[in-house]
């Protein structure tokens, strides 16, 4: 027998208005929370071309449209969205856990994706790519070093180049220069058992234009 109703119906705090067979859905307030707590069998499903989540102020929290975004609020303005092709963040974005991309997907920076980080398939390896101005490696930790690790026999167990504090260079093992070779400074100190030099001169002097001083090897 079914019944319209007319007017409110009013349940004092912890009475529930209980649906189906095994009271499955409830609804009530116990005074200091209201709920509505599904226990029976299947999803509790709220059907709508658009369901819209607000506070008591009417201040936006969460918008899902059918076919379209579900957009998440934080303080009446929108944070996430989901796209076709997968979310769109406004603002930054703090997290606590790993954050895994598959092979091929890149992490790209710049209104232009000028910077991009990513990893391929297969043995190609990986790739810092900067596509626009200057690439800036920068040390803030004032008093500390850049290291750069290979792996030889072991992962990471080979430091291949260090800069230091204050910007001195130190390789692992040995250095090839393809171009020339310029060294500015007071001494050039070379600890070697054994100096090869393919050229057949070596120049000394060569700024001394008024011949004013001793050259030679001592």
């Amino acid at each position: 027998i079914g019944g319209t109703m007319t007017g409110d119906t009013i349940h004092n705090d912890s009475i529930k208005s209980l649906y189906g067979t095994g009271n499955d859905l409830e609804v009530y307030h116990d005074g200091s929370h209201s709920y509505l707590k599904d226990s029976g069998t299947g999803d509790l499903k709220i059907s709508s071309n658009t369901v819209r989540i607000e506070s008591d102020g009417a201040e936006n929290m969460i918008i899902a449209s059918a076919n379209g975004a579900v957009n998440l609020y934080y303080n009446n303005n929108q944070k996430l969205a989901t796209t076709n092709g997968g979310i769109s963040v406004t603002g930054d974005g703090a997290f606590t856990g790993d954050v895994a991309l598959a092979d091929n997907k890149k992490v790209l920076f710049g209104a232009g994706n000028d910077l991009q980080i990513y990893h391929t398939q297969g043995a190609s390896g990986s790739f810092i790519q900067n596509f626009t101005s200057d690439l800036y490696i920068n040390q803030a930790a004032v008093t500390q070093s850049i290291f750069f690790k290979t792996s030889d026999a072991n992962a990471l167990d080979t430091t291949a180049l260090t800069i230091s504090r204050n910007g001195d260079l130190t390789t692992g093992r040995d250095v090839t220069i393809a171009g020339d070779l310029t060294v500015n400074g007071t001494t050039t100190t070379v600890n070697s058992q054994t100096l090869s030099v393919d050229d057949p001169l070596i120049s000394l002097a060569i700024n001394n234009a008024a011949n004013s001083l001793d050259i030679g090897y001592y």
